[in-house]
């Protein structure tokens, strides 16, 4: 490489060079330019429409799987006395998939459930008098925390409602049942495949911003 020592050229020569290197660094900027916005152009009409059609196709599924899902449930609480009450999530699987259904919500027992209390009570009083462990079993799943019964607790009254054959027994589990009230806010699904080792390994959906 040969080294031109500066001090040697001409006022002119020097401005000469100088534009020339301006003008090599000019078309070198231009050409980056147009790189750039070529690219630019080209990413916009490449992947906005894609992530639109995704979207899409999401919000399509997201509707599909809710829909389903919320008929399964509906079949599921007309036969189950766990969800018989709008509460309780359910899972289904096969092999390679399963996918979870969470409903998340409030439960509460109005002032009826009250009078249930004192009609089980008397049921109580009636046919296990002597019996302690049968009383403490039974007042035990209508203990109330923080002012409320366990939704949990009282279906597992629901599920002797027809072993004893006594009207306060009965008229008691007729108000739990009526004094119930679940608030739904919102239902929750996740998918989920068989990955190594026959480990579940969730898919990645969010469906919570569309």
């Amino acid at each position: 490489m040969t080294t031109i020592d500066i001090n040697q050229l001409s006022t002119e020569q020097l401005e000469a060079a100088l534009a020339q290197k301006r003008e090599s660094e000019r078309i070198t900027r231009e050409n980056q330019r147009k790189s750039y916005e070529s690219l630019k152009v080209e990413t916009i009409e490449d992947l906005a429409p894609m992530a639109d059609e995704i979207s899409l196709s999401l919000m399509r599924f997201r509707d599909k799987a809710f829909s389903q899902l919320g008929t399964l449930y509906s079949l599921l609480q007309d036969y189950s006395k766990r969800h018989a009450d709008g509460k309780g999530n359910f899972k289904i699987e096969n092999n390679d998939f399963k996918i979870l259904f969470k409903r998340q919500g409030k439960g509460t027992f109005d002032e009826r459930s009250e009078q249930a209390e004192k009609h089980i009570i008397d049921f109580l009083n009636t046919r296990y008098d002597g019996d302690l462990d049968t009383k403490d079993l039974i007042m035990s799943l209508m203990e109330r925390k923080k002012g409320d019964l366990d939704i949990n607790m009282i279906q597992k009254l629901y599920n002797m409602e027809d072993r004893f054959n006594d009207d306060n027994w009965r008229e008691g589990i007729k108000l739990l049942k009526e004094s119930y009230s679940f608030n739904h806010s919102k239902d929750y699904i996740s998918f989920f495949k068989k990955g190594r080792n026959n480990q579940w390994q969730g898919i990645n959906l969010n469906f919570s911003n569309i």
